[in-house]
């Protein structure tokens, strides 16, 4: 998977990548409503919103990824741009998913097997 132009070893369908990704939204969450509810001004509320999303990063796609990715700058759009980027992919893969075990069930329930064919076709 590409993050911006770096490549990291992360795939939607390996069950320790997605429980990594599932933690680091959780962190995310928690860190965010701990933030919110304290009186801070905005820079400082800004930059206390990118180290979440850096820390996210960090967590899901290795540490010290988030250095390489944001290079320093605490720009809110950019991080949260790029988090919003892991969010849509993730909805895409889970509806992906869905899609593939729903036309697997279809399959299986109405396709009888080949030696349910060749008892009926016998039975002639």
């Amino acid at each position: 998977m590409k993050l911006k132009n770096i490549e990291v070893d992360f795939s939607f369908t390996n069950a320790d990548d997605i429980e990594k990704l599932e933690k680091g939204i959780e962190l995310v969450k928690n860190k965010t409503i701990e933030y919110k509810n304290k009186e801070i001004s905005l820079s400082e509320a800004i930059r206390n919103e990118c180290k979440v999303i850096e820390e996210f990063f960090d967590s899901v796609f290795g540490e010290g990824i988030s250095e390489k990715l944001f290079e320093g700058r605490m720009d809110l759009q950019e991080h949260s741009e790029l988090f919003i980027e892991i969010a849509n992919e993730k909805i895409r893969q889970n509806q992906g998913m869905q899609n593939l075990y729903n036309n697997l069930e279809y399959k299986t329930k109405y396709m009888p097997n080949r030696e349910q064919r060749r008892y009926n076709k016998s039975k002639r």
